[in-house]
């Protein structure tokens, strides 16, 4: 599979690491590959990506691995800000809908499965670092939306899948025990103690609900969690973290 590299875009600059930590995903939310394309190489827009995927599978190299593209914006992932400059942001040729039914093609997914492989490998990234935009920015941002196949990509293992065995059922028991020791009651409580260790961005969420509801549908979406399971859901999240450390 080949990478077009016709088109350049103007917007980035020069990475303040080398390293390379995160793969980011996003949708354009702008209808037809070549209109995002036109989007994300226009200085005036100070956007881009490093790679575009078309509905047909085309994959679109915009800017040089290398450089720092404008993918991120304003976000956070485990105490990192400058997202960046230690991230590869993929766009993919995607626009919802107010219903939640229009499905990504199978082209476009097959092609980003190839190129998640490809960079994963290149720079050993490790599977719970390959998010959705909406994961580093929840207080602003859904995509790659509802409708992005997570569960495809957990089973080829390529991205991050939360197991569920004896040894984490066990510590999950245990966890339990310790909120009731040091007086954990609160469920919001508990979640934003998880979430934040996870590495998730929860400095509005403890301000105000508004941003506490924002970021539980972020997740529940990228889970596709109703709310009788998240907080278990969030547990085994936690354990599974803690011990892969």
């Amino acid at each position: 599979m080949k990478l077009i590299h016709n088109f350049k875009s103007p917007n980035f600059n020069e990475r303040r690491s080398e390293e390379v930590k995160f793969i980011i995903i996003h949708y354009t939310a702008i209808k037809g590959a070549l209109n995002s394309i036109k989007y994300l190489c226009s200085k005036k827009n100070k956007v881009s990506s490093h790679f575009l995927i078309s509905k047909k599978g085309e994959i679109y190299s915009l800017v040089s691995e290398k450089k720092r593209a404008w993918h991120a914006g304003q976000s956070y992932w485990k105490g990192q800000k400058d997202i960046n400059s230690i991230s590869i942001g993929i766009e993919l040729d995607y626009v919802p809908d107010i219903k939640n039914k229009k499905q990504y093609s199978g082209n476009l997914i097959k092609s980003l499965l190839f190129l998640k492989n490809k960079l994963v490998t290149k720079y050993k990234i490790p599977s719970n670092n390959i998010l959705g935009h909406s994961d580093i920015s929840p207080y602003r941002k859904i995509d790659p939306g509802f409708n992005f196949p997570w569960k495809y990509f957990e089973n080829k293992k390529v991205v991050f899948c939360i197991q569920k065995t004896q040894k984490i059922i066990q510590n999950q028991k245990l966890l339990k025990k310790w909120f009731v020791k040091n007086r954990f009651f609160s469920n919001k409580k508990k979640i934003l103690l998880m979430l934040d260790y996870i590495g998730y961005d929860i400095s509005l969420a403890l301000l105000k609900n508004e941003f506490f509801q924002k970021l539980i549908f972020v997740y529940a979406s990228r889970y596709r969690l109703n709310k009788k399971n998240i907080i278990s859901t969030v547990e085994l999240h936690f354990i599974n973290i803690m011990l892969t450390k």
